[in-house]
């Protein structure tokens, strides 16, 4: 399995977490070649283990798929199994990927034996082995669910000729991609004394992957991730409503999905509408703070001042943003809120004691005591609770003690 001089090496669809079964199965591979090639009586153990059309059994076909005849075939299917399967699994999860490699690789050996029993009997004990049906599976899932997406190729020019690499990486769609892989996979058989025996697993594998996801109802999942994949090339050529335009599609179908409603607000602060920007921007750090994603929500409220200035949240999220960022160890990020609920909210029920603590991290963490009088100062104008106010008046003498100490020294 290979594109000639062209190597794919990746998709631009985003892996989501660690493709753990797509790293199993990498391991489990390299694992048993080197077992069977090391091993005494390596080739008779294959042989037994190898699934034969004559003797068709799950247990052979499974095993089947983790025998490889040498290292280039291994390399070669470990390589399209990374590049497809990664995005897959992340989409999919671990158990339907898993039944889909499984399972599309052992309909594509049932496919080929019964070929061979139909057509050549006379091969009923040669096995059939490889994961080549198995990945073949997982590009007619990629057709369905990931069809959008683009796959990323590096240029092998002329290695044996010039003597050199010249890497050019490209892009082509998923579609142009995978129906190149399967001319090549024909034309690279032609020469073949039964050239059909090849690629009716592989085709098999397709059809079976096709029909798998299609069964999942995978292509509606597709067509709604298609709309970010389209959003996010416009926005790469700065094709601002154009990209506006799908991400809004995209959200009418996913509505909590936190990252693109925050690039929503970027671009709406591109297209100088503050106003959106800073209800783009609320939204995503009200689902991330639902989701106890508190690291993001402080994040994406520190860079919502930055690019609109004086906006702010609602009074519920900009206090618990203000918490998180105290919890999580950012006591700059968390005065500075705290400091912004008691003046965006000065009668709300805690304005005071959300200025008092402003001002006390700046006194006691972040030792800028002259910061610290200026909030104290300020909330002695305010009517406070008798408590408070001792708080403050006694914090008051504190810091200017400070103050006075280091003006000394």
């Amino acid at each position: 399995m290979y594109y000639f001089y062209w190597l794919p090496i990746g998709t631009d669809a985003k892996v989501r977490g660690i493709p753990w079964v797509t790293v199993s199965l990498v391991v489990a591979n390299v694992v048993v070649f080197a077992a069977l090639h090391t091993v005494s009586g390596a080739e008779a153990l294959a042989y037994r283990l190898a699934f034969k059309p004559g003797e068709p059994s799950i247990p052979t076909a499974i095993a089947s798929l983790f025998i490889h005849a040498g290292p280039l075939h291994l390399i070669e299917n470990l390589l399209f199994l990374g590049v497809f399967g990664q995005p897959l699994e992340s989409r999919l999860g671990r158990a339907r990927f898993a039944i889909g490699f499984v399972g599309c690789g052992w309909l594509a050996h049932l496919a080929q034996a019964a070929w061979v029993m139909t057509v050549i009997p006379s091969m009923a004990s040669i096995p059939i082995f490889g994961s080549s049906g198995a990945i073949s599976g997982l590009m007619g899932l990629f057709l369905v669910r990931l069809y959008f997406a683009r796959l990323r190729f590096a240029s092998v020019s002329q290695l044996l000729l010039q003597g050199i690499v010249k890497a050019g990486p490209f892009t082509v769609p998923a579609l142009a991609g995978i129906g190149f892989w399967f001319a090549l996979q024909t034309f690279h058989h032609v020469g073949d004394a039964i050239p059909e025996m090849a690629i009716v697993g592989q085709l098999s594998g397709l059809l079976a992957g096709i029909l798998f996801g299609w069964s999942l109802g995978l292509a509606g999942e597709g067509q709604v991730e298609s709309r970010l994949a389209l959003g996010s090339r416009h926005a790469a050529r700065a094709e601002w409503f154009a990209a506006l335009g799908e991400y809004e599609a995209y959200l009418a179908k996913a509505p909590e999905d936190a990252d693109v409603i925050a690039q929503v607000g970027r671009i709406h602060r591109v297209t100088h509408q503050e106003a959106l920007a800073a209800d783009s921007f609320c939204k995503a750090i009200h689902v991330w703070l639902k989701r106890g994603e508190n690291a993001r929500a402080c994040d994406a409220y520190e860079e919502m001042k930055r690019l609109l200035g004086g906006v702010t949240l609602p009074a519920e999220d900009l206090l618990r943003v203000a918490r998180a960022c105290e919890e999580l160890g950012r006591p700059g990020d968390a005065s500075r809120a705290y400091e912004a609920f008691g003046r965006h909210y000065p009668d709300r029920e805690g304005a005071a004691v959300a200025m008092l603590k402003s001002a006390e991290i700046e006194q006691r963490t972040l030792n800028n005591p002259g910061r610290a009088k200026y909030l104290y100062d300020e909330l002695l104008l305010r009517r406070l609770t008798p408590d408070i106010e001792r708080v403050v008046r006694e914090n008051v003498e504190r810091t200017e003690a400070e103050i006075a100490r280091s003006t000394t020294s």
